[in-house]
């Protein structure tokens, strides 16, 4: 018999698991973050892309592969996020192009992720042993570049 045939259930099945756990985490982490922070998981993403972007500001194209979502839900979530009053996020026009807008981390929302990036990695850690989770991210990761080339 084909032993790829014979793997393929396995494969499935290991996807299958790969993604229930991936799930269970990040439902756990939206727990979390929106007692704590009152953050969703998604708003989380916005402010961490944002921090970590130069200047702390970032386009609307630039955001949505970052966030994993389309432009008219990131754009959305940008303005029910503004929407909140809560000071973390504001939109600036671009000098150069003034039909382009940044959305851009205030101080505020500097802080608001900060805090919020102890609860992310507290939640990780206790789900998974500190040295496997990452080693296995680093895997994973490799194996992503790999097949990119």
């Amino acid at each position: 018999m084909d032993n790829t045939i014979n793997n393929e259930p396995n494969l499935i099945s290991n996807w299958l698991t790969l993604t229930h756990i991936q799930m269970t985490v990040a439902n756990e982490l939206e727990a979390n973050l929106q007692e704590k922070y009152q953050l969703s998981l998604k708003e989380f993403y916005l402010l961490l892309s944002l921090s970590e972007a130069p200047y702390k500001k970032l386009k609307l194209q630039q955001l949505e592969s970052m966030v994993g979502l389309s432009q008219s839900a990131l754009s959305r979530l940008v303005s029910r996020f503004e929407a909140k009053g809560c000071g973390a996020l504001q939109r600036i026009t671009c000098d150069d192009d003034r039909r382009s807008i940044y959305t851009s981390l205030t101080p505020y929302g500097q802080d608001k992720v900060n805090k919020a990036l102890v609860t992310f990695e507290e939640v990780l850690l206790a789900t998974f042993p500190g040295q496997q989770v990452e080693q296995l991210l680093q895997q994973m990761l490799r194996f992503k570049q790999f097949k990119s080339k």
